[in-house]
């Protein structure tokens, strides 16, 4: 006797969710759907609630907050495409595992079919619990009533015999609650959804009625040309949304399609709550970009490889006019080196496939491989890509916009595989290096001038595209969970002649960007004569700590002997050290001039400002008379003060003090005589500090306290803007540090005195102190980047600016310095000036 397998529900139900492991792959799946059905245009609409809850204190007071309505929100996902009849929803859509898509590879619009596996409308349920879907198949657009009975009509037969009207129209209703599949001991036969017929239905009308208070929603509605599609709702959420988690998906639709100029397929994004948030879904579009490879492999079936590169990082003018010379240099007068392919738009040859790939590789392999088409670009993200070579002395490079690069690149960067017009994740993703370019630069990390070979590109400067078919390369399938594709033979081969692609353009910049770099050096010996002077000198150090390693390694006595004198290895520190030095002086200018950008910003509207500045007090106060007027203020007495004007106006006063308070501070700084050396009592410097900072420490209930010099004597001949940046800052720390202190305790002071030859001032607050981990190096604090701000997550929040400014600034006067002092509780600072004679 044969019998027959079963399979329960639930189990049926957990193997098509195993292929969706986040809400957003679920969605990304029913928008590929779309696409295999020949929609034109796909929508997407989040109508999302919230609901109020009440909730506890500690101190047992209540707040109300919003929370996601998961119950009562839906998502819609609508498409123009070709529908389904009762007979395809019965027979395939029905249908478990369905190999409608295995055999059928190309749909009658002549697209390959993004799924095989017949489990994606498993992606409905990773959504949500209940699904309505409703659907107008195209062959479906019929008046004849000789096929009313249309499930029996082969599909290709209706589309070519019978002509197709737009008003008279049969579509379907299809619904199922997804817990049906959750009931103990039922098999996947027990479960049952609800198919029902709707005569005359008007698919377009239907869209323009459900969204007609949702102007862009109708627009796009309105411009799609409708004759059939299918509506999706699904509710009963099953995860928590929020505009993050859109965002992310909404970037990730972007990176969906490949970036070329495609017309036929265009994806609309809405969030019923704020229809201004997203829109139409733009594709990643490269037009910005040093350099472009394209290549495309086995295209007739010849294993050969076309190559076409796009030049676009050097200004041709300026080659051609100050770097000539370098075009009669022996590897730079043939093809494709000479001054006239630069001026070509491309440069385009063939390689066979023994002239760029090894004899070891294995031609069976090579054979499954497949067509393929690969574009690269590269990107730098600043003008010059190599600090330590001088590159804009040496190559005549374009002019670039690093911000919109880097901004580009953190969104569209990195490699990645797009079979038959629809991304596979997560190649390229969130800075995934799947060829492990990184590690390939690491092992040459040289720049493209330094030398001729070994130039290797850098992961963070690239992107680009692989083309792949379900028809041409059959040996890469998806790995089960449909995050990437199987790590198999075929695909290890395919990375390195990846590799071997990108090595071309490699090649080509090194070639190019080496023979400037020796041009250079032919013409400047002094920068040669610095280079070669790091060279010998970290070869000195290196000699050194080789030295060292050995004769720990070796039995005593062993010779250790370099050959270098003392003066050169000291020399060689010396060299070292001051280029260290240099360095760090490098990122601090580099900063300061980002933040002095931002006090010219201020200085250019310093006068408009200053008005302002003026106004901001006595305005409420002119509209408070005003207002008292015509309104007397003791017809609002007890009631809710937010229905009070005159309680309003005390609102916007409050504000107005806090804005005047900090344009005080900021045109303060601006003043022409702050940086001019002079005499500055310190007394009376601190007391113009305190009344400039006192409003704001009374609105965080900050006790400021300054201690005067009796003598009077504490002068000190500075640049004020000096002491400016050095006491703004330390209050800065201070009123970080008094967050979450007890308000009627909170303390800051500066006492100021005179002895012997020196002023010292001693800064203190009785916040929260030092942080532990620099109990045991309390100056370690005052290091360049170094800050203790973290948020929840651990990310560093702080500039770690702060304090080291205070003690460069600090110790630019002869010796003058800063220390820490913990006192019982909060944290103190000695500074130390010597008094000038």
């Amino acid at each position: 006797m044969k019998i027959p397998f079963k399979v329960s529900a639930r189990t049926a139900k957990l193997i098509g969710l195993e292929n969706f492991s986040t809400e957003e792959g679920a969605v990304i799946e029913l928008v590929k759907n779309t696409f295999d059905a020949d929609a034109k245009n796909c929508i997407l609409i989040f109508d999302f609630k919230t609901k109020t809850e009440i909730l506890k204190n500690p101190d047992k007071t209540e707040i109300t907050v919003d929370k996601f309505d998961k119950e009562n929100s839906s998502i819609y996902v609508i498409d123009n495409g070709i529908g389904m009849n009762d007979s395809i929803i019965q027979n395939q859509w029905m249908t478990i595992g369905t190999d409608n898509k295995l055999y059928e590879h190309t749909t009658e619009g002549g697209r390959v079919k993004t799924g095989a596996k017949g489990i994606g409308r498993f992606a409905l349920n990773r959504l949500g619990m209940l699904t309505e879907m409703v659907t107008l198949p195209t062959f479906l657009n019929v008046e004849n009533e000789e096929i009313d009975n249309i499930s029996n009509i082969n599909q290709n037969e209706v589309l070519t015999n019978v002509s197709v009207p737009n008003e008279l129209s049969r579509g379907f209703e299809w619904t199922v609650d997804w817990k049906d599949f959750d009931r103990q001991g039922a098999t996947v036969s027990d479960v049952e959804a609800i198919l029902t017929t709707r005569e005359n239905f008007n698919f377009k009308q239907e869209l323009l009625a459900r969204y007609s208070n949702y102007p862009k929603i109708s627009q796009a509605i309105g411009n799609m040309d409708i004759k059939s599609g299918t509506i999706i709702g699904i509710t009963e959420l099953n995860d928590d949304w929020n505009e993050e988690k859109l965002s992310k998906l909404f970037s990730n639709l972007e990176m969906l399609l490949p970036p070329e100029e495609q017309n036929d397929f265009n994806i609309n994004f809405f969030l019923l709550n704020n229809l201004n948030e997203f829109g139409s879904v733009k594709r990643a579009y490269y037009d910005d970009y040093d350099y472009k490879l394209k290549a495309t492999y086995n295209e007739n079936n010849n294993k050969v490889l076309k190559v076409e590169i796009f030049r676009n990082e050097l200004d041709i003018e300026s080659l051609q006019s100050k770097y000539l010379e370098v075009f009669s240099f022996d590897t730079m007068k043939n093809f494709p080196f000479r001054l006239q392919d630069f001026k070509k738009n491309k440069i385009e040859f063939e390689l066979s496939i023994d002239k760029w790939t090894s004899d070891k590789v294995d031609k069976e392999l090579l054979e499954r491989i497949g067509k393929f088409d690969f574009t690269f670009y590269f990107l730098k993200n600043t003008i010059a890509d190599d600090k330590e070579d001088g590159d804009l002395k040496k190559y005549p490079y374009k002019n670039i916009n690093s911000a919109a690069r880097r901004s580009w690149l953190k969104k569209f960067g990195g490699i990645k595989i797009f079979r038959d017009d629809f991304r596979i994740r997560p190649y390229g993703e969130n800075g995934d290096d799947w060829l492990r370019l990184g590690e390939r630069q690491a092992q040459s990390p040289g720049g493209a001038g330094q030398r001729l070979g070994g130039y290797r590109i850098r992961p963070n400067q690239i992107a680009g595209t692989i083309n792949i078919s379900r028809i041409h390369n059959l040996s890469f399938q998806d790995k089960s969970g449909r995050e990437g594709l199987i790590e198999n033979d075929e695909f290890e081969l395919f990375k390195n002649l990846l590799r071997e692609i990108i090595s071309l353009f490699e090649k080509d910049r090194n070639n190019i960007m080496y023979n400037l770099s020796e041009l250079y050096k032919l013409n400047n010996r002094e920068a040669q004569k610095l280079r070669e002077g790091k060279e010998e000198a970290q070869k000195v150090q290196k000699q050194q700590e080789n030295n060292h390693s050995n004769s720990k390694n070796n039995s005593a006595g062993a010779n250790d002997s370099d050959g270098y004198s003392e003066s050169t290895k000291k020399l060689a520190d010396a060299f070292l050290i001051l280029e260290k030095e240099n360095d760090k002086k490098d990122d601090e200018i580099r900063l300061l001039r980002s933040l002095a950008s931002v006090g010219l910003i201020i200085s250019s509207f310093a006068h408009e400002l200053h008005n302002l500045k003026n106004r901001l007090v006595p305005r409420t106060n002119f509209l408070e008379i005003e207002l008292s007027k015509h309104i007397d203020r003791k017809l609002f007495e007890g009631k809710n003060k937010y229905e009070n004007p005159y309680y309003m106006l005390d609102l916007i006063k409050q504000e107005d003090l806090k804005l005047q308070h900090w344009l005080v501070y900021s045109l303060n700084t601006l003043k022409r005589d702050k940086r001019e050396r002079k005499n500055v009592n310190l007394n009376d410097y601190f007391e113009t500090f305190k009344s400039i900072w006192q409003n704001s420490l009374n609105d965080r209930k900050i006790n400021f306290e300054f201690t005067k010099d009796p003598t009077n004597q504490s002068i000190l001949r500075a640049f004020e803007i000096d002491l400016d940046c050095i006491f703004n800052n330390l209050l800065s720390n201070s009123l970080n540090a008094l967050k979450g202190s007890i308000e009627s305790e909170k303390k800051i002071s500066i006492s100021c005195e005179t002895k012997d030859e020196n002023i010292e001032i001693l800064f203190s607050d009785n916040g929260k102190g030092l942080d532990s981990k620099y109990k045991d190096n309390p100056d370690q604090i005052f290091n360049l980047f170094e800050s203790s701000k973290v948020d929840q997550h651990g990310n560093v929040t702080g500039t770690g600016l702060g304090l080291s400014i205070v003690q460069t600034i600090i110790n630019e006067y002869s010796n003058s310095r800063i220390k820490v002092i913990e006192p019982g509780r909060g944290l103190a600072f000695k500074i130390t000036f010597k008094t000038r004679k």
